[in-house]
C-alpha cells in the first residue's frame, strides 16, 4: 500500500476494525483487554491504525461487551474494583483499570462516595478554604436567565479522531436527542401495561426506518415499507400476541422478578437484546408466532382449522387491501418475528450512511465531495451483508422513492448486484425482485 493512496489505507483499517469486532464478538471481557494489551504493544498493528484510533476501536468493542454484560453487574464489579472483569496477568492491570473505568463512568456516572468519605473531603475542603473575612454587602440584580452554548467541535474530541470517534459521537449526541424528543414519559401502572408499550414502542422504532414518506407513485409496496403496515402490526400484538405471552408462567415470573416501578421499560429492552438462551419475552415471543401456521393433517385426516385467536391473517389481508400494499403471508412468519430482533441504532446508521453516499456520488456539494461511480451501490451491498436477511434490500426499495436520481434502470442494475440469473437473485432478494418487476425495468 502506497502513502499516496489514502482509499486503500481506509479500507485496509476498515477490514482490519472489521476482523476485530468479528473475533471479539464472543470474547468476555478479561479476554477483550488482554487482546488489547497485545494490539497496543504490537508493531504491526501500528502500520494500519495510530494508538488513538485503537484506543477509539477497542473502547467501542468494550463498551458493547460491557453494556451485553449488564449494567446491574457492572454496579457490581464496580464496588469490588472491577476485579471480576480484569485479566489474571497483572502486568498492564493500572491501565486495564483505566479503560473500564472509563467505560463505566460513562454507563453508570461517576462512583459515589461513601457518607465517611463525603463528610470527610467537605473537612478537608473547609480546612484548606481557611477563614476569610466577610464581603461588604452589596446591592445585587438578578442576572437574566441564558440558553446554555450549543456543542462546538471542540467538545466532541481531538480532530484527528474525526474518521471515527468524532463522527460516532456525532451519531450519539443525534441519536440521543432524537430518542430524547420521541420517548414518551410513561407513568409505570403495572407489568401488562408496561411490557405492552414497551415492546410497541420498540418495534416502532424499527419499522419507523423502514417505511417511506413520500407517496407509493401506485406502486404494490413491501407491508415493511407501507406507511400504514406499523397500526396493525400493532394491532396483531395487543390482540394476537401480548395478551397471550402474558398469561404464560414464565412471563408471570419475570413480572415478579423485578421492581418494574423503578427499573422501567429500559430492563424490558435489555432482556429483548440479551442472550436468547433462557430468555421468556424472545421464547414466548416466537411460540405466538409460530402458532399462526396452518395445522398439519394427520394421515388419513382433515387438517384442524386455526383458532381465531391464531389466525391474523384475515386482518392483514384487509388491511394490506384497504391500503393496496403486498399483505405479510405464513411465509413471512420469521421476518414478522424477527421485526423484535433488529437493531434500530444500527439500521439508522447503515441510513445515515447511505444517505450520505448519495449526496456524495450524485449531488455534491463540490469536486472534493465527489465520490466514485457505484458508492451507493457498494454501500447497499455492503450493509445487505452485515445486516440480517431482507434488510438491505429493504433499505435499497425505500431509497428509490427518498431520491430521485434512483430510477427504475438504476433499481434493475442493483438487482443484478444480488446474483449471475433470475433463480438466485430470487433466491437472494426476492422482495427487490418483485419490487423491480413492478418498476417495469
Amino acid at each position: 500500500m502506497s502513502e499516496s493512496d489514502p482509499r486503500a489505507g481506509t479500507k485496509t483499517f476498515e477490514a482490519k476494525v472489521a476482523s476485530l469486532i468479528a473475533a471479539t464478538r464472543h470474547l468476555e471481557i478479561p479476554h477483550i483487554l488482554m487482546l488489547r494489551r497485545l494490539t497496543m504493544r504490537d508493531p504491526e498493528a501500528r502500520k494500519w491504525a495510530t494508538e488513538k484510533q485503537l484506543n477509539v476501536v477497542f473502547s467501542v468493542i468494550l463498551t458493547k461487551t460491557v453494556e451485553r454484560y449488564g449494567i446491574g453487574k457492572l454496579k457490581a464489579a464496580r464496588e469490588r474494583n472491577f476485579e471480576p472483569l480484569l485479566p489474571p496477568d497483572p502486568a498492564g492491570r493500572d491501565e486495564d483499570l483505566r479503560v473500564i473505568g472509563d467505560i463505566a463512568s460513562q454507563l453508570l456516572g461517576p462512583p459515589q462516595m461513601s457518607e465517611a468519605e463525603s463528610t470527610q473531603a467537605g473537612f478537608h475542603a473547609l480546612l484548606a478554604r481557611g477563614a476569610a473575612a466577610p464581603p461588604p454587602r452589596t446591592t445585587r440584580t438578578q442576572p437574566p436567565t441564558r440558553e446554555p452554548p450549543p456543542l462546538f467541535a471542540a467538545q466532541l474530541g481531538p480532530s484527528s479522531d474525526k474518521g471515527l470517534s468524532a463522527a460516532r459521537r456525532m451519531a450519539q449526541l443525534q441519536q440521543a436527542a432524537e430518542d430524547n424528543s420521541e420517548k414518551p414519559q410513561v407513568t409505570f401502572t403495572d407489568f401488562a401495561t408496561l411490557l405492552d408499550d414497551t415492546i410497541c414502542a420498540y418495534v416502532e422504532k424499527t419499522l419507523g426506518i423502514f417505511r417511506i414518506t413520500g407517496p407509493s407513485r401506485g406502486i404494490r409496496l413491501p407491508f415493511l415499507l407501507a406507511p400504514e403496515f406499523g397500526q396493525v402490526y400493532r394491532e396483531i400484538l395487543q390482540k394476537y400476541i401480548l395478551p397471550q405471552m402474558r398469561a404464560t408462567r414464565a412471563m408471570q415470573a419475570l413480572g415478579q422478578s423485578y421492581n418494574w416501578a423503578e427499573v422501567g421499560g429500559d430492563k424490558l429492552i435489555e432482556i429483548i437484546q440479551g442472550s436468547e438462551v433462557n430468555n421468556p419475552i424472545l421464547h414466548n415471543w416466537d411460540a405466538r408466532w409460530a402458532a399462526f401456521r396452518t395445522p398439519k393433517a394427520v394421515k388419513g385426516k382433515k387438517a384442524p382449522a386455526q383458532k381465531p385467536d391464531d389466525n391474523p391473517w384475515p386482518l392483514l389481508r384487509e388491511e394490506a387491501t384497504r391500503y393496496n400494499y403486498e399483505p405479510p403471508t405464513e411465509s413471512h412468519i420469521i421476518l414478522l418475528q424477527d421485526i423484535i430482533r433488529f437493531e434500530a441504532d444500527v439500521m439508522g446508521k447503515c441510513w445515515r450512511e447511505l444517505s450520505q453516499l448519495y449526496t456524495q456520488e450524485f449531488a455534491p456539494s463540490g469536486r472534493m465531495d465527489q465520490a466514485r461511480e457505484g458508492a451507493f451501490r457498494d454501500g447497499i451491498m455492503k450493509w445487505t451483508a452485515k445486516l440480517p436477511d431482507y434488510i438491505g434490500e429493504h433499505l435499497a426499495m425505500k431509497a428509490h422513492f427518498e431520491f430521485d436520481r434512483l430510477d427504475g434502470p438504476w433499481m434493475r442494475k442493483l438487482l443484478n448486484s444480488f446474483g449471475k440469473n433470475d433463480s438466485e437473485r430470487r433466491r437472494n432478494a426476492p422482495f427487490l425482485t418483485d419490487f423491480v418487476l413492478q418498476l417495469g425495468a
